[in-house]
């Protein structure tokens, strides 16, 4: 089962971001970095797999992702800056759950 999206143009972005910044390795890994009001948010990083891990291996790009991860927020996707509106980057679920909390009104 795919556990990660990415279309052809994020890819090519994100392989560009790698080279620019002299990733010689292409082991990625993403994990969660913690929610907010807006939702979850993600970190990526050079690392090598671990047992039990997943490989999502996307061209010459293996994503390594801890299946709690996928256990929680199901299918990632990878936007490119064009499909994320110009914002950059953006790694999210496929599925985005309902944000929102009553602790803060920093977003009404």
């Amino acid at each position: 089962m795919e556990k990660l999206i990415i279309s052809n143009e994020a890819y090519e972005e994100f392989k560009s971001f790698l080279d620019e910044n002299k990733i010689e390795k292409y082991n990625i890994r993403i994990s969660h970095a913690g929610s907010s009001c807006h939702g979850p948010a993600f970190n990526i990083d050079v690392d090598e797999p671990k047992e039990g891990d997943l490989i999502e291996k996307v061209n010459d790009i293996n994503f390594i992702i801890n299946p709690e991860i996928i256990d929680e927020f199901g299918i990632m996707t990878l936007l490119s800056t064009e499909e994320n509106d110009g914002r950059g980057l953006s790694l999210r679920p496929l599925i985005e759950s309902e944000a929102g909390c009553d602790g803060c009104s920093g977003c009404h």
